[in-house]
């Protein structure tokens, strides 16, 4: 197989979510992004992430201690600061002369509960472009998130949450049943985002859902986004009150392996967080059959020769974001000035 990270090219330098700040406790922890291993632990200076292989003797740093805000190697105990600097080397005593050495370490912010790190060659300054999760302090609103292995690659992956026709078949019962509706779809594409608008307002989203998010049966409004390079938000409203948002970023672990940070916001008037530990259930389980359905899919992909994939106009979604996707490879600027729109019917 090719190396997702030469085959990504310069989709690698963008931000990524390593951890939740939840995961991240008293001992450090590990974490792969493009087949790197990354130690992240709280330190004097805050959170830090990097490279999981001490510089002496190659240990896994991961499994070491921290002390005092500074990493300790569990091989040798070399000491290092939040920089990546060693700062401390037990066996050379009290006057130490151990020159300047220093493992990599990667730019990472925090932000709504959420660990980014940039992944590209130099560290990022403009912490500006790390995704706001929608309602995430906004009162009225619950959320939570939930982490997911795939074993499948960011863009089949990002297709997949955005794509209508498989709740009929993958979810259904849970989702969506089959019910001959023609539903006519606009797919525009600006600014790195695909924006997918459906006319589907006697549509609904699974029977256990139904009674909290709709209980009057109001129209619904659904639309589907892509945030270049790896994001999706899928957005239900129900009138003015109820409402539905699953945003989910999309971390490339290594070749067919990915990890999905899903962020669930919804607003049901009074009781909403009431009702979490049961949509936290529906979730999960809408998730699990996803997982499946991308692992059936990930056995006939071919890594090396790429992958040549027949498309009906329903799946006009997908070909705009392989499209950006592609761009991104080689030329990420060029990815925020494609414009692309067309309007289409599916059935589902």
């Amino acid at each position: 197989m090719s190396n997702l990270r030469e085959r990504d090219g310069k989709l690698r330098e963008n931000w990524y979510i390593v951890c939740l700040e939840s995961e991240l406790k008293a001992k450090p922890i590990q974490r792969m992004i493009y087949d790197k291993k990354v130690v992240i632990f709280r330190g004097n200076k805050g959170i830090a992430v990097l490279d999981d292989t001490c510089l002496h003797r190659k240990a896994t740093l991961s499994k070491g201690r921290v002390e005092k805000g500074q990493l300790i190697c569990p091989y040798h105990s070399w000491t290092y600061n939040t920089d990546g600097e060693v700062a401390h080397v037990p066996s050379e005593g009290e006057n130490q002369n151990i020159g300047a050495r220093c493992l990599k370490s990667y730019a990472v912010h925090l932000k709504d509960g959420a660990v980014w790190i940039w992944m590209g060659d130099e560290k990022a300054s403009d912490t500006s472009k790390i995704w706001n999760f929608p309602h995430y302090a906004e009162r009225g609103w619950s959320h939570y998130f939930m982490v997911t292995d795939f074993d499948n690659e960011v863009t089949n992956l990002v297709e997949n949450f955005v794509d209508v026709p498989h709740t009929v078949s993958v979810h259904k019962g849970w989702f969506r049943n089959k019910s001959l509706q023609k539903v006519p779809f606009n797919t525009a594409t600006s600014n790195g985002e695909v924006l997918v608008t459906y006319d589907s307002p006697d549509d609904n989203i699974g029977v256990l859902m139904r009674p909290l998010l709709n209980p009057k049966n109001e129209s619904m409004l659904h639309t589907d986004k892509f945030i270049y390079p790896n994001i999706t938000r899928v957005d239900y409203s129900f009138g003015q009150n109820y409402k539905y948002v699953i945003n989910s970023e999309c971390t490339p672990v290594s070749t067919m392996r990915s990890r999905v940070y899903t962020y669930i916001a919804y607003k049901i008037p009074v009781i909403g967080s009431f009702f979490k530990p049961l949509i936290q259930y529906y979730t999960r389980q809408v998730i699990n059959q996803d997982v499946w359905i991308m692992k059936v899919q990930s056995e006939n992909l071919d890594t090396v020769n790429g992958n040549t994939f027949q498309s009906t106009p329903a799946d006009e979604p997908h070909i705009h974001i392989e499209r950006l996707r592609r761009q991104g490879v080689t030329t990420p600027a060029k990815v925020y000035e494609v414009e692309m729109n067309s309007d289409h019917t599916m059935w589902i």
